[in-house]
């Protein structure tokens, strides 16, 4: 019998902290499609931010059209870089964290990975920024994440296309465009911390035609907060 009980433990372990959390960002990812193609939304994510190159030019972008996006803040980004955002608040853009330091859920430990978090919330807090949201680095949620992040009344912001932008070969923008065509909307993920001249022209490029698609299907472009409807 204690040697079923030995067997099981590591069984149950993995389905607590790892499956549950899991299967919650399943289904929210489903809810986030129904949500975009019922109510023709487009909306913009960009993670690992902010950088001092790149997230000008794309607020310059969004300017242009008008459109808010949502930012998924590294807080040791902010710590350094922290000067944009004024400039993000004050176009209306929706200020949301990514943990402290990027740390992969997955691949530290529970402790680790909860300090991240709860760093990350905190460094936002300090500046003044209102966040009601939480991307996971990685997408990578466990446990002890979730409910920190439910604790804090904290909601999960996870994404429907993703945009290859970190990929080692970047796809082509036309077919990211053509998911999202296909899909009736859906939010997107990007990332806009520096890095080379190709990746930097790939997000410009990409927002700017997500942005035209939106206008010729007539489609809403709003933040996160604004598609669930965050109080």
């Amino acid at each position: 019998m204690i040697w079923m009980i030995l067997f099981a433990l590591p069984i149950l372990f993995v389905v607590f902290y790892y499956a549950i959390p899991y299967s919650v960002r399943l289904f929210s990812e489903s809810d986030l499609r129904r949500r975009c193609r019922k109510e023709r939304v487009l909306v913009l994510t960009y993670d690992d931010g902010p950088g001092e190159e790149t997230t000008p030019k794309l607020l310059d972008l969004l300017d242009q059209h008008q459109a808010k996006a949502t930012f998924y803040l590294v807080g040791k980004n902010i710590q350094s870089k922290g000067s944009i955002l004024p400039r993000m608040q004050h176009a209306g853009h929706d200020l949301a964290s990514h943990s402290q330091n990027h740390l992969n859920g997955w691949k530290v430990t529970p402790w680790r990975s909860l300090r991240d978090v709860l760093q990350g919330f905190s460094t936002l807090k300090r500046t003044n920024i209102d966040f009601m949201l939480f991307r996971p680095p990685y997408g990578k949620i466990n446990l002890l994440t979730w409910l920190a992040a439910t604790r804090h009344r904290i909601h999960l912001g996870w994404w429907t296309i993703v945009s290859g932008d970190t990929c080692a070969n970047l796809p082509d923008v036309g077919s990211i465009v053509a998911m999202a065509e296909r899909d009736g909307g859906g939010v997107i993920l990007m990332h806009d911390f520096d890095r080379s001249e190709e990746r930097f022209f790939y997000v410009l490029d990409l927002t700017a035609r997500l942005l035209d698609l939106a206008e010729s299907r007539g489609w809403k472009v709003m933040t996160q907060r604004e598609l669930l409807k965050i109080r």
